[in-house]
């Protein structure tokens, strides 16, 4: 099963150009430009990581970025958030993960992609699953 994320950028330009470097890496990607309705995109996409890809000065996206980490609704994903062109990026794991082992730098993207799915992707697929869908049972092929 590949790697679903969900790249939530304000540049239709970038957006493109990121997602190609993710999808040669063999990811599946998805792209968003409508960051006001974050929760319910990752509701229907069900992601396992969220790429917010900021290139505007414009403090909507992170903003949008914000409230979507401090959200109880998807503390199981991962989160990235590009902080400046020269690709430096934020990592944060899953917030239910210790304090000291939540968020990380790194300076690249697929590094960053690495970084916030490290330890966290069988027990995420898990957790994530059975709490969305508590009476069902969802078989997954780990690779």
């Amino acid at each position: 099963m590949r790697i679903k994320i969900l790249l939530i950028g304000d540049d239709p330009g970038s957006a493109i150009a990121d997602s190609l470097v993710l999808r040669e890496r063999g990811l599946l990607v998805l792209t968003a430009f409508n960051y006001q309705n974050i929760n319910e995109i990752v509701a229907e996409i069900k992601p396992d990581l969220v790429f917010f890809d900021p290139h505007s000065s414009d403090n909507r996206i992170t903003d949008a970025y914000n409230n979507f980490v401090n959200s109880i609704l998807f503390t199981e994903i991962p989160v990235i958030f590009t902080l400046a062109d020269d690709d430096v990026y934020l990592v944060t794991k899953k917030r239910t993960a210790m304090k000291d082992k939540r968020t990380g730098i790194a300076d690249n993207m697929i590094d960053a992609v690495k970084m916030a799915l490290s330890n966290t992707k069988q027990s995420y697929k898990k957790n994530y699953k059975q709490s969305l869908f508590p009476q069902a049972i969802i078989p997954f092929n780990f690779q």
